[in-house]
Parts: C-alpha cells; sequence; structure tokens
C-alpha cells in the first residue's frame, strides 16, 4: 500500500523489469506525467466559451436553426461542440486535443465532475431558458447515470448508425421520430469529425520524429486507426479500446457523464482473436488496460483550491426532485462515474448461469493493484462458482490501497432485478447488469435510470415528533419543522407496535411522494435536455425513435433509495429497549432530549428534563449494541425495516392516489407490443450525500448530535463522539470483519436489487489469506448484497488530516467510488476517521 507518490516510484525502482507490480516503463513515463499534472489545475473551456448555438448561425439559417425542435438543436449543438474542441483556441484553453506521443489510446477527457460541473453549449432561446429555469431545468440537466451499449459502436461504428438512421427515416412519416434520427445524423458526423481531427494532429506529432522511433510509428498507427474508428467497426483489440476510450470523451464532453460498462465482455472477443492470429501477447494487452487505466485518471486534483465550480441550478437534475442540484461538492471533486464492471455471469437465458470472469477479468484487477489511482472505479461481480484465482487477485487489489474492486453478488443481485422490480425482465438483461456511476446494479445499455430518496431518519423523526423534524426545534419552530402530517404526542404512545405503526404510516407518505415526483415529471427532459448520443448506445430507443428521456429505452428503472438505515436501526432498538422493555425512560423524555440536541440547546416546548438527566440517557443509549456488528436483536430491526420498505412501495405503486398519472403515462409511452412500465429497484444508499444527509437531520435517539453525518449507504453508523481525537482500537466494538459480514446476510437483503452497500474499514495489516476467505464468503452468499473495504489504519486518517502531501495517495470508498483523502472537505474527512475499524481474526 503506497500513501504518497514518492513512496510509490521508490518501490518500482526497486522492483525488477517484468514484476508483475511493475507497469512498462512506456507506461511509467505516462504515469509520471499524469502525477505532475495532479498538482496544478486542470484546463478548463472558459465560462461561456462554447456560446450559444445561435452564434454559429446567420440571417435565413440562424432563423431557421431557431425554428428547430429542441430534439434537432440538442444534436446540432453536439455537433458543433466536438467541432469547437478541435480548434487550436480549446487545444491550449482546455487542453482538448492533448496526445502524448508513447500513448496507446489517445484522446482526452473533460475535467467535468460531478463536484465541479461541466461547460456546455447552450441551444434555448431566452424564452425557453426562463420557462425551464422556473423548473430547474436547462441545457445542464441531462442525467447521465446509466450505462451506455459501447457494441453499438464497435459493431456497427458511428457510420453504420448513420445508415440506420437513414433507414429508420425513410420508413416513418412522424416529424418527432424523424426529428430524433436527424439528431443522431447530426452528433455521429460530430464524432467522426472529432475523430479524424485526432489523426490529423496525431499525424503532425508523428512528423516531430524520425521514422526509427518509437513515437513516430506509435503515432502512425493510431492516426491510421482513427481514420477508421469509431466510424467503421473495430477490428482488433486495441481498435476495441480505442474506441471505447473516444466515445466516452465524446459522451463526457457533451454533458453524459456516464460509466463504461462490462469492459472484459466487451474485449474478450477481439483479445482472444488477436490472440489467436499473433497479433497482440498478453504482456502487451496487460499494457494497454494499465495505458487505459491512466487516461481515465488524468484530470485529478489533489488540492481543493484548484477546483472550479461551474454547477448551474439545473445540473443533472434528479427526476421528481423538483428542486435545484445541488450535491455534496466536498466530496465529488474527482468524481467522473467511471465505473468499469467486470466479472459476473455470460448475459443469456440459459437455465443454468456461466461464469463470465475471463482473460481481461484478470488484467483489470493487475490493473487496480499496480497503478495506485482513484478511477476507474472497479466493480467486480462475484458469485458462488467464481474461481479462486479472482477471489485472490480482488484481495490483493483491495490490499494495495484504493479501495478497489467494489464486490457485487450475483446470486442474490440476479433474481431481484429479474423478479422483484415488478415487471418483466429479461433474464439475459438481468445478468448482463453493470454499475452506474456510483454502484447502482443497471441493465447495461437497456436501462433509463433514476432515483430518489426516502430518509429512515426523516420517518423516524416524524414519529417521534408528530410530524416534524427536531433539526430546528428552539430555535426557528417550536417542536421543530413541520413534514408530515400531525401524528400522536410521545406522551400518548404507550407501546412499541404502536410506534412502530406510526412509523410506518410516515414511511408509506414518503413512498407515495417518490411515486408522485416521477410520475408528475416524467419524459419532461426530452423536452429541454434530450439525449441523443447517448441514446443511440441505447437499446429501444433507435427502434422506437425515442429519446432515452423521452421513454425510449427498453428498461425505465427507478430506485427508491432507503438512507440513514444504520442509524434509524440503532435509534429503535433504544426505545424498543430503553423506553418500552426496560422503561428506562419515557419516551417523552427521549423526544425532549433530542429537541435540546442531547442538552447542549435550550426548549420551548415539551417536558422539562434536568440536563444531568439528559446525560444520564445519552449515555444508556450510546452503551445499546448496534447494526453491522453481528448482534441479532439490532440486525432483525434492519431487515424488519427493509421488508417493511419493500412492501410499503409495492402497495402505494399499486394505490389507486396515482392511478390517473399512471394512465396518462400508459397513453402517451405505452406501445402496442410493449405497454409502459416503470421498473422499481429499491436499494439503500446515500452516495456521497451521509454528511449532507446528517446535515438537516437533528439529534437522533442512538446518541447522535444532530447536524453529525450519518452512515454511508447501508454501513454501521459512524462512531457518536464529540469531533476530536478517535482512537478506533478502543473506541470501536471488537467485532471481526467475518463476524459482521453476518449481520447482511439475512435473505430479504434480496428485496433491494439496486444493491445495499456496506462500506466497511479494515487495517492495513490485514491478513491477505483471511482477505481472500472473507471475499469468498461473500461470494458465497454470507454477507450482503454489495461489499466495500477500505484499507486504512486509525492513525493513517489522522497523520494524513496534519500533512496531507505524505498522504496523497491514500484513498477512501466513498457512497461508490474511491477518492483522494486528502482531498475531501473536513467534514468528509472525519466521517472516514469516525467509521468502525473491523478486525482480523489474529
Amino acid at each position: 500500500m503506497h500513501k504518497n507518490i514518492l513512496s510509490y516510484w521508490r518501490s518500482l525502482e526497486n522492483l525488477p523489469n517484468g514484476h508483475r507490480d511493475k507497469p512498462s516503463s512506456r507506461n511509467c513515463i505516462l504515469l509520471q506525467e499524469m502525477f505532475e499534472k495532479w498538482h496544478s489545475k486542470p484546463a478548463w473551456i472558459e465560462q461561456d466559451q462554447l456560446g450559444h448555438l445561435f452564434d454559429y448561425f446567420k440571417g435565413n439559417s440562424k432563423r431557421k436553426v431557431k425554428g428547430l425542435p429542441i430534439m434537432e438543436r440538442k444534436g446540432l449543438a453536439i455537433q458543433k461542440t466536438l467541432e469547437l474542441i478541435t480548434r487550436k483556441e480549446f487545444w491550449f484553453n482546455g487542453q482538448t486535443m492533448h496526445v502524448h506521443p508513447l500513448e496507446t489510446v489517445v484522446g482526452a477527457l473533460p475535467p467535468y465532475s460531478v463536484g465541479q460541473g461541466k461547460e456546455l453549449m447552450r441551444y434555448l432561446t431566452d424564452e425557453e431558458t426562463i420557462q425551464w429555469e422556473i423548473q430547474y431545468l436547462n441545457e445542464w440537466s441531462p442525467f447521465g447515470h446509466t450505462v451506455p451499449d459501447h457494441t453499438v459502436i464497435l459493431e456497427h461504428g458511428t457510420s453504420g448508425v448513420i445508415t440506420m438512421c437513414q433507414s429508420y427515416m425513410a420508413n416513418t412519416k412522424d416529424k418527432r421520430k424523424i426529428s430524433f434520427y436527424k439528431s443522431i445524423i447530426n452528433v455521429m458526423e460530430g464524432v467522426n469529425h472529432y475523430a479524424n481531427a485526432y489523426a490529423d494532429h496525431c499525424g503532425r506529432i508523428k512528423d516531430l520524429y524520425t521514422s526509427d522511433t518509437i513515437e513516430y510509428k506509435n503515432m502512425e498507427s493510431i492516426s491510421n486507426r482513427l481514420r477508421r474508428i469509431p466510424a467503421e467497426p473495430a477490428t482488433s483489440f486495441i481498435d476495441a479500446l480505442q474506441c471505447i476510450y473516444f466515445m466516452h470523451c465524446a459522451l463526457h464532453f457533451t454533458g453524459e457523464i456516464v460509466p463504461i460498462g462490462r469492459l472484459d465482455q466487451l474485449l474478450i472477443n477481439y483479445y482472444r482473436e488477436d490472440v489467436k492470429n499473433k497479433v497482440i501477447t498478453k504482456e502487451e494487452a496487460q499494457d494497454a488496460i494499465d495505458a487505459f487505466w491512466i487516461k481515465l485518471d488524468e484530470k485529478v486534483i489533489l488540492k481543493r483550491r484548484f477546483a472550479e465550480d461551474r454547477f448551474t441550478s439545473s445540473d443533472g437534475a434528479l427526476l421528481g426532485s423538483g428542486a435545484a442540484s445541488n450535491f455534496d461538492q466536498g466530496a465529488l471533486l474527482n468524481q467522473w462515474m467511471q465505473q468499469i464492471t467486470i466479472g459476473g455471469t455470460i448475459a443469456n437465458n440459459d437455465r443454468t448461469a456461466k461464469d463470465a470472469a475471463n482473460e481481461i477479468t484478470e488484467m483489470c484487477l493487475n490493473s487496480a493493484r499496480r497503478l495506485p489511482l482513484n478511477s476507474p472505479t472497479l466493480d467486480l461481480r462475484v458469485h458462488s462458482k467464481t474461481k479462486p484465482k479472482i477471489l485472490k487477485l480482488a484481495a490483493e487489489a483491495l490490499k494495495s490501497g484504493g479501495a478497489h474492486p467494489v464486490l457485487l453478488n450475483d446470486d442474490r443481485i440476479i433474481p431481484a432485478l429479474h423478479k422483484k422490480t415488478g415487471g418483466n425482465v429479461d433474464l439475459a438483461s438481468a445478468r448482463n447488469y453493470a454499475c452506474d456511476g456510483c454502484y447502482e446494479t443497471l441493465f447495461a445499455g437497456e436501462t433509463e435510470f433514476s432515483f430518489g430518496f426516502v430518509g429512515a431518519l426523516d420517518v423516524l423523526e416524524k414519529a417521534l415528533n408528530s410530524g416534524a423534524g427536531f433539526a430546528f426545534s428552539g430555535g426557528t419552530y417550536l417542536r421543530g419543522s413541520k413534514g408530515s402530517y400531525r401524528t400522536k404526542p410521545a406522551r400518548e404512545i404507550t407501546s412499541f407496535k404502536q410506534f412502530y405503526d406510526i412509523f410506518l404510516q410516515h414511511m408509506e407518505i414518503g413512498c407515495h411522494k417518490f411515486y408522485n415526483g416521477i410520475l408528475n415529471q416524467y419524459g419532461i427532459k426530452e423536452n429541454v435536455s434530450p439525449s441523443p448520443l447517448l441514446s443511440a448506445m441505447i437499446a429501444g430507443c433507435m427502434e422506437t425513435g425515442r429519446d432515452i428521456s423521452g421513454g425510449g429505452a427498453k428498461y425505465k428503472l427507478f430506485s427508491p433509495l432507503m438512507t440513514g438505515i444504520s442509524t434509524t436501526t440503532d435509534s429503535l432498538y433504544v426505545i424498543k429497549k430503553l423506553v418500552f422493555q426496560d422503561k428506562f425512560m419515557t419516551l417523552e423524555e427521549l423526544v425532549s432530549a433530542l429537541r435540546t440536541n442531547w442538552g447542549k440547546e435550550s426548549e420551548l416546548v415539551g417536558k422539562y428534563i434536568t440536563k444531568e438527566r439528559i446525560n444520564e440517557i445519552r449515555e444508556a443509549c450510546i452503551s445499546q449494541p448496534k447494526f453491522g456488528h453481528n448482534n441479532k436483536a439490532v440486525d432483525e430491526i434492519a431487515w424488519q425495516l427493509i421488508e417493511d420498505f419493500y412492501e410499503k412501495l409495492v402497495k402505494t405503486k399499486a394505490s389507486k392516489i396515482h392511478k390517473e398519472q399512471w394512465e396518462k403515462l400508459e397513453d402517451k409511452y405505452g406501445l402496442e407490443d410493449k405497454p409502459f412500465e416503470i421498473l422499481i429497484a429499491p436499494g439503500v444508499g446515500t452516495f456521497e450525500q451521509y454528511v449532507f444527509g446528517g446535515s438537516f437531520v437533528g439529534a437522533t435517539p442512538d446518541g447522535r448530535f444532530k447536524f453529525q453525518s450519518i452512515a454511508s449507504d447501508m454501513s454501521p453508523a459512524p462512531l457518536n463522539t464529540e469531533m476530536g481525537n478517535i482512537d478506533q482500537d478502543f473506541s470501536a466494538p471488537s467485532t471481526t470483519l467475518m463476524e459482521g459480514l453476518n449481520s447482511y446476510k439475512d435473505s430479504r437483503i434480496d428485496l433491494l436489487s439496486d444493491g445495499a452497500p456496506a462500506d466497511l474499514n479494515i487495517r492495513e495489516d490485514f491478513p491477505l489469506n483471511e482477505l481472500v476467505d472473507v471475499i469468498d464468503k461473500f461470494a458465497k452468499g454470507n454477507g450482503g448484497n454489495i461489499l466495500t473495504l477500505t484499507v486504512a489504519n486509525p492513525e493513517t486518517f489522522e497523520e494524513a488530516q496534519k500533512n496531507p502531501e505524505d498522504y496523497n495517495l491514500l484513498r477512501v470508498r466513498m457512497g461508490g467510488w474511491t477518492e483522494f483523502f486528502i482531498t475531501l472537505f473536513p467534514d468528509h474527512k472525519e466521517q472516514h476517521r469516525r467509521r468502525p475499524l473491523y478486525k482480523s481474526l489474529k
């Protein structure tokens, strides 16, 4: 495990050439250049430098463009963007055409991270801009967040897609469909221009060298390749790798922040054919995968002062939220949604699943181990028959300190996606799932996706406080901020069952609000921010002539995500045990303590209790067992909560309350051979919002103070303590990693088809063999459906906060990706430091 760049270089110097952990000298040169870039501000296109689409037309042409449907304007804006970024003023200002003569694949990703925003071309009229801004939508609103089907371009090429669009246009008179196909034609022509400009650029670089040099030969080869790729189908392993990366760049430059998909499945046939024909060796292919990894991590910033804030009110607007886009930027500066999914099972409808891991799977795990990067995020699908070699490679990668790979259990996730989403899903599609930008399990190349939150802590507060939250009690409001209907006050609740029934009432309201949001807004983005380039790579869109944002995708998958489950579980246990079983306190006393933020603030309403009594109550609450530490009584509450959440979602989806909304969508988007349906994939996820998610929640019965962060995803709650020095070896429960997994093996996790990651921390000296055993146990179904591991000692976090430059390679697992610890905002760093540490058996 390398904690800084200098120690990494020193370790490479001591390794002999050919060592499994030493990249090629060629890639070491690229690594060195990349590390140097990390210490400076990435080049950005200047704000508004791309301008407005109308700026590039004059006279009658301009009037004609203004009169075009928004779909066609968006296509022209993408085409023009891909032309502009090849011009010299963008080369130097935005580094949009940077090429190193030793690169295996070329292209330049923009620095458009989820935390920093994007720079796009505008195409709406002034009136349209105002019209959509009222609804928090604009040209920046494409959600991305889905897995494109790269096989479309690999097998047909962009020119083949153009030909398909022309054929579809010839067979329809539907003006809306014709606009959609015209838009795709324009964007594909833009991609072809982009590739040819790179071919020209590589040709110019080639001429700087003599014909006998590696640089000359490499640039000549790449220039020739880009004359074919991606316009024509890929015919070799390197063709395919270049095509995938190039399309990935084009998507990101035009605002579609998307992952890559199942890279090992995309590449394996090209690789095997090349090996068979002696076009490439295994070592050369590994070198190419390493180079691909390096290309995906060029835009890192290690110092927050280098960050840009290009966000608008409507970036990547979350369907159904009806609110401004304000993500937790302090955790997202280096998050580009670049998930690569490997392993798992073959995507077919056969009765018996077949292992899909292959030679490329192993190469990806090698790259994750030997390169100290945060991106791409590697997601490894495992199952009961995953080969031991793959499990060991995964353990070695995790021990290297990058928190790669994320582990996903196919035997739990595939049946849930196939049977538990409330609609019709092909088994082959379920077996072909790949991770979205965090961990969400989507049908690769077939899915329109969005998500929304049903906060478990919000439900808990409303049940305790008669429909109000605690956060602003006594400051802005009396008992707290009202957010649901008024239910019984604490003094009138006489049993845990009665309390839990009230809790479920508020949960049901939350589920109704989730459906109301997505059903009212479904399809709205097609009218303002369609996605023609992405739509061309999503099954169903081309066939129906519909954009992904307008019902075109084969599957419409939406995930209601419950957050704060561990803190809610711990709190429910406290209420059940200390209030109703032991009668150590009354529920009214507990509510009063929470309104005062555990005695830190005065209370204006409710039962008065002394600070001494509040402290006594809090100490008792903190001392109770917690979720995630193999306590069956506590864990059972979590799984009952999950079961109830799933049942409420099923009930509210079928409610008459939403019947009219469903009927309108069926009339608009249903087809004769395929009725309209939205699949529901529940999950437990905070992503990066474990700080934000706690920032508006009051004090909780487990002893947490108001506004403190909650756990990420379905992880155990961070330690309830004052900010300050924390020695986790003494403060955290003495739970082994094996024992911790027992909290997640309940069969009810199979109701969560979108997954419920357990983000756990282990020490740097955790034994490799034991880690392999843990992964094997997880693969065999003894530990939930998604597991992530951060390898770092508590003292490492403490030292990194004091001396960040000495720890510039320290990486941690966020709510679905890896981030450099020193880049995180302070509250995020503190949350990671307070996560429970799981011990080895030794």
